[in-house]
């Protein structure tokens, strides 16, 4: 049964660039605090495509204790421990290509309004409130890296594009987290909107997207929630409560 369940950020807590609804943020929050007092309700934590800083401000806001995700898994906080570490698979090569691949994206993305998704290590990024220039570059982007750089993929959503280690995304990454924690992949609730999410939602014992969520997505998951964003987290958490049967099991800090 569930014992843990784990949200995106970008497209299930909120979109990018827009406002969080603080209400329903606060309603999550309290969810957290309930699931840590030892109430039944699973355990919560994040897995995000984001740098480390945004993760960590986020597990503070919520209150999260269980280690989170972010770099799409190639990087895990502890927020008990205030510890970071990073995914045994990545390779200095991976980083000497990524660097490479930054210098591209620079250049591919001059005279637009789009920018560098700075402070990430094991991806090279680029982000944008302008849907349409990032939809227009995605091609662009998958043509490169498939003609240059074996081993590696492109994930996007309609704000960013992520060139990451096909070694490193969120499937590799919720099984480090499953190790980490103890909790078994099928004892693990994941909800995600995005094509970077699909092999993480893929190995979970329940997956979920929200309303919002992309078509692909959509198509593979056990449940597609009513409520878009956060209004979804909170329906596909609750709706895990009743499946919660072991406290104290797992990952404690």
């Amino acid at each position: 049964m569930i014992q843990l369940f784990v949200s995106d950020i970008d497209g299930c807590l909120a979109e990018p660039y827009h406002p969080y609804d603080l209400v329903a943020f606060q309603d999550l929050a309290r969810r957290v605090a309930e699931a840590e007092a030892g109430t039944g309700r699973p355990r919560f934590t994040l897995c995000s495509g984001r740098a480390y800083a945004y993760v960590e401000a986020v597990c503070q806001a919520l209150g999260v204790r269980v280690p989170a995700l972010f770099e799409a898994g190639a990087g895990l906080f502890d927020p008990v421990a205030a510890r970071v570490s990073w995914h045994p698979a990545f390779t200095d090569e991976m980083a000497r290509n990524l660097r490479a691949i930054r210098d591209w994206l620079d250049e591919a993305i001059r005279g637009t309004r789009l920018m560098p998704d700075l402070g990430k290590r094991t991806q090279a990024g680029i982000i944008g409130a302008d849907r349409a220039e990032v939809a227009r570059l995605v091609p662009v982007v998958e043509q490169y890296v498939r003609a240059h750089y074996d081993g590696f993929e492109v994930l996007h959503t309609p704000f960013s594009i992520d060139v990451v280690p096909a070694v490193l995304t969120k499937a590799q990454g919720m099984a480090w987290l499953a190790d980490y924690t103890g909790v078994p992949l099928s004892a693990i609730a994941y909800i995600g909107d995005s094509n970077g999410d699909i092999g993480a939602l893929r190995r979970v014992g329940r997956s979920y997207a929200p309303a919002n969520g992309a078509p692909e997505v959509k198509a593979i998951v056990d449940r597609v929630t009513e409520g878009a964003l956060i209004a979804g987290v909170l329906e596909a958490y609750d709706a895990c409560t009743g499946a919660y049967e072991a406290p104290g099991h797992g990952y404690v800090p």
